[in-house]
């Protein structure tokens, strides 16, 4: 038997396992598959993420739609009362300008 045969059939003779590597492998497989967990989780998390932000910036746009409705209409009622104002003006001034003709008719008789 060659030098090259009795290394092999000695590394390949088989041996007790040193203290404590059972409990080595079932960590390290334990650590495997809670990696694998924090793996597979991450596509739903990226995926609630996406969901949260399309919801938040849908609720964004509706505020900022509302919020230029709101401004049109506060437009509105300021034109609508400067209109107001103004016909209110032409009524008082044309009341003012009757009665001014009746009280000089009265005064002249």
């Amino acid at each position: 038997m060659s030098q090259f045969e009795r290394d092999l059939r000695e590394s390949l003779r088989r041996r007790e396992p040193p203290p404590g590597f059972a409990e080595k492998v079932l960590s390290m497989s334990r650590m495997s598959r809670e990696s694998e967990t924090r793996h597979t989780a991450r596509p739903w998390l990226a995926a609630a993420a996406a969901v949260v932000l399309m919801i938040g910036g849908g609720i964004f746009v509706e505020q900022q739609r509302q919020q230029a409705e709101d401004e049109k209409a506060k437009e509105q009622l300021m034109v609508a009362l400067r209109l107001t104002g103004s016909k209110l003006r032409n009524i008082q001034e044309r009341l003012s300008t009757i009665q001014q003709r009746a009280g000089q008719r009265q005064s002249n008789p």
